[in-house]
């Protein structure tokens, strides 16, 4: 049994209601493509339904996926009939030692309980001078859309409830971590955009319960604390309608063995 974070659950909605921008379906996977070996082999952890796998396989990427969820990768398959995939934990990782050029994550380690053990796992079956690399859509913390949701897990904390995931609760974490199994870390920023979004639709988004930190939330206390951030929200901004710009960029945090 594991306690990682599985998205049975988010699989009917999952690619409805998670950003993809344009500049990075565009610009940013393909650009994963230059640090990969060529013809290197590519274990995508944490794979869902594809939204990085599958742009992948269609440039001619030689990628495998394994992720928790049979309900998400299930929605790979309608998207790309052959895939090569495996149901695991990434902490234990169904492929013998030194198998792959390139292990492959994206918003994935905040979901991985055992991510320490995860980590170990990457390296494992990893070739001599693969490469992990963790991308992420980096958001600016100080955006006044990122402050309404922040204010959100203020209140739920407030009322003693918990909505923070199971794995990594931020990047230097994983650093520190790589650093420790002799892993040479590199930042790469890929693209540096922006993209807007109103306070109502953020709300919307806490209100529908889509995201996982609202998954464990109590429904009482949830009911309760979505009043309260509705409240804040109308007093903070003067038009909930009003689109607000968010400075964004696509980052790889890559690690060499």
């Amino acid at each position: 049994m594991t306690t990682s974070r599985s998205f049975d659950r988010a699989a009917n909605y999952y690619d409805q209601t998670r950003d993809l921008p344009e500049p990075v379906a565009t610009h940013g996977i393909p650009a994963l493509l230059k640090y990969i070996a060529p013809n290197g082999k590519v274990l995508d952890v944490g794979t869902g339904t594809g939204r990085i796998s599958v742009p992948l396989l269609r440039l001619g990427a030689d990628v495998i996926g394994v992720d928790l969820s049979l309900n998400m990768m299930a929605k790979l398959r309608e998207k790309y009939p052959t895939p090569r995939l495996a149901q695991a934990d990434a902490s234990r990782l169904p492929f013998r030692s030194q198998q792959f050029d390139t292990v492959l994550t994206m918003h994935v380690m905040h979901l991985v309980a055992p991510w320490r053990a995860a980590l170990r796992e990457y390296r494992r079956v990893l070739k001599p001078e693969g490469v992990y690399i963790d991308s992420t859509q980096w958001h600016d913390q100080t955006s006044p859309l990122r402050r309404i949701r922040d204010q959100w897990h203020q209140l739920i904390e407030a009322q003693g409830a918990q909505w923070r995931r199971p794995g990594a609760q931020n990047p230097d974490e994983i650093s520190t971590e790589l650093k420790t199994l002799g892993a040479q870390l590199e930042e790469v920023e890929v693209l540096h955009y922006y993209s807007t979004g109103t306070p109502r639709e953020a709300l919307e988004q806490i209100r529908s319960r889509v995201c996982s930190d609202a998954w464990d939330v109590p429904n009482d206390v949830f009911e309760a604390t979505f009043k309260e951030i509705a409240a804040w929200t109308k007093k903070e901004f003067k038009h909930l309608d009003e689109p607000i710009s968010t400075e964004r960029r696509f980052v790889l945090r890559i690690s060499r063995f």
